[in-house]
């Protein structure tokens, strides 16, 4: 098989394995009920929630960003990249006349796809409550649209980190812990270290809502774009050096 044809079908495989547990199809179920819930107690008179409807895609992209998405990372690489290290399946995989960068890049992208089903969903759901509870006058989907396309970036970055250090640790529940770890360390270092935050990945989480203003900061905009994207590519290349280099 040519590369790209493998990588086409292998993410196939993987999507299938992962849409066929329990717990990735219950996950994007939970999210949205949540999201729904907020809603319902956002339109309750003195409510404790301190959001308005009006901009509520925006919020709702916030707690997927900080908060639903990572975990759904996490928990999915742990399970398709370190419990298939630990076992036999990805033994029996790399027996097939594929490359072990196309196995990687099948991984990656099938997390970044289910990742993304969640994003678009949470989007759909969230436009539609903000339009029965404000109308149309303050609603505009091509802003909506552009901060849901750029706060997937951030997500990508995490899909690339969580994929290292599967590729370094043995286990998934290491995985799982490591990614938690390491994410607590970058907001901390960034929260300790504010003049050093700008240089880490995790400040541009919320850089969707650069997009949501009146006016868009292109500059700072443009800098995030450009950190994620330099974070995803040398966690990806540590990635393929350690998948490479691996002994199954």
């Amino acid at each position: 098989m040519t590369g790209i044809k493998s990588v086409i079908t292998l993410v196939s495989c993987e999507n299938q394995k992962i849409l066929h547990q329990r717990k990735y199809q219950i996950y994007p179920i939970i999210t949205a009920v949540i999201i729904i819930c907020a809603a319902a107690v956002s339109m309750i008179p003195k409510n404790i929630i301190g959001f308005t409807m009006s901009n509520y895609p925006y919020t709702v992209l916030s707690m997927l960003n900080y908060v639903f998405a990572p975990l759904a990372i996490f928990m999915l690489v742990s399970d398709i990249f370190s419990n298939e290290m630990s076992g036999n399946e990805i033994k029996v995989l790399l027996t097939r006349p594929v490359h072990r960068v196309s196995v990687l890049l099948a991984k990656v992208i099938s997390v970044a796809v289910y990742i993304g089903i969640i994003l678009i969903g949470c989007c759909v759901i969230s436009s539609v409550l903000s339009l029965i509870s404000t109308g149309f006058k303050w609603f505009n989907i091509v802003t909506v649209l552009l901060t849901y396309i750029i706060g997937y970036l951030p997500l990508l970055t995490f899909t690339m980190m969580s994929a290292m250090i599967a590729c370094i640790v043995k286990s998934g529940t290491a995985c799982f812990t490591f990614c938690i770890l390491a994410y607590m360390v970058f907001m901390l270092v960034g929260l300790i270290f504010s003049k050093i935050s700008p240089a880490l990945f995790t400040y541009y989480l919320g850089i969707g809502g650069m997009m949501s203003g009146g006016h868009v900061p292109f500059a700072n905009l443009f800098v995030g774009i450009a950190v994620l994207i330099g974070y995803a590519l040398i966690f990806l290349s540590v990635s393929g050096i350690k998948f490479m280099s691996k002994d199954f």
